[in-house]
C-alpha cells in the first residue's frame, strides 16, 4: 500500500509519518520484508527528535527558563538510547526463542515503534500546557507528567507488540510479553537518569542532571503522597530562616 502522495513506490519522509499514522500495518510489512530499513531508521529518528524535543520543552515549561532547552535536549537522548539499548536484546531474545535474527529490521521495529510513543506525546503537549497555564501545582504537574509518558509508552508497546506478532514464528506471546517488559524498565530507567524534567520551584539552579537517588518507583510513591498533602520532611526539608 502506497501512502497519499506517493506514486510508484514505497512512501518516503513526511509521507511515511502520515503511513505511520493511517496505514501502520503497511510499515510493519515492510519492515518485516526488509525493505529500505535504512530509510526507515532515518525517518522514525527525526521523528522521534522532534516530538520528544517538543514534548520535552512542555515539560520544561514549568520552571521555564533553561529548563525548557535542557528538557528539549534530553527527552530524545532518552528515547534514542531506549533504541539503543533494546534493539540489540531484541534480536539476543528472538533468537533464542527461534525467531529470524536481524538487528537492522529489530531497530528498526523499535524505532518505528519509538516513533508512535513520539507522535503521541506531542499530541499530548496541549495537555501539559494547559497544567501550566491554570499553575498546577508541582506535585500534581509531575504526576501528569508521569501520566503523559506513560501513555506514549504504552502506545509504543502496543506497536512492537503488534511487530513482534506478524515475525515470531513461534512463542509470539513469550516474546512480546517479555521484550514490553524490557522495553517498558529501560525507557523509564533512562527517563529517570536525565531528570529533571520540571524543576522544583525552590531549586535555586536547574542542573542539566541530577546525582541518582532512590528508585523510579519510590520517586511516583512520593510524589503521589505528597501531591495528596503527605510530605516527609527527610525528602523535602523546608528552607532555613524567614
Amino acid at each position: 500500500m502506497i501512502a497519499p502522495g506517493v506514486v510508484g513506490g514505497p512512501a518516503r519522509g513526511l509521507a511515511l509519518v502520515d503511513q505511520l499514522l493511517r496505514d501502520r500495518a503497511a510499515v510493519l510489512a515492510r519492515i518485516e520484508a526488509g525493505r529500505g530499513l535504512a530509510e526507515l531508521v532515518r525517518v522514525f529518528v527525526a521523528t522521534i527528535v522532534v516530538g520528544a524535543a517538543l514534548t520535552g520543552a512542555a515539560m520544561g515549561s514549568f520552571r521555564g527558563g533553561a529548563q525548557v532547552g535542557f528538557a528539549a535536549a534530553k527527552l530524545p537522548i532518552a528515547l534514542l538510547a531506549t533504541a539503543a539499548l533494546c534493539a540489540p536484546a531484541l534480536t539476543a531474545l528472538g533468537r533464542g526463542l527461534g525467531r529470524p535474527a536481524a538487528l537492522a529490521r529489530d531497530l528498526a521495529l523499535v524505532t518505528m515503534a519509538l516513533a508512535v510513543g513520539a507522535l503521541v506525546l506531542v499530541a499530548l503537549v496541549p495537555v501539559l500546557l494547559v497544567a501550566r497555564a491554570v499553575d498546577l501545582g508541582y506535585h500534581g504537574s509531575i504526576l501528569l507528567t508521569v501520566g503523559v509518558g506513560a501513555v506514549g509508552g504504552a502506545a509504543a508497546i502496543a506497536v512492537l507488540a503488534g511487530g513482534l506478532r506478524r515475525v515470531a514464528r513461534r512463542d509470539a506471546a513469550l516474546v512480546a510479553g517479555v521484550f514490553a517488559l524490557i522495553f517498558a524498565v529501560v525507557g523509564a530507567q533512562s527517563a529517570w537518569t536525565l531528570r529533571p524534567w520540571l524543576v522544583r520551584p525552590r531549586t535555586p539552579t536547574v542542573p542539566f542532571v541530577r546525582s541518582l537517588e532512590g528508585s523510579l518507583y519510590d520517586a511516583v510513591l512520593g510524589t503521589a503522597r505528597s501531591a495528596s498533602g503527605s510530605y516527609t520532611r527527610a525528602e523535602a526539608p523546608l528552607p532555613e530562616g524567614p
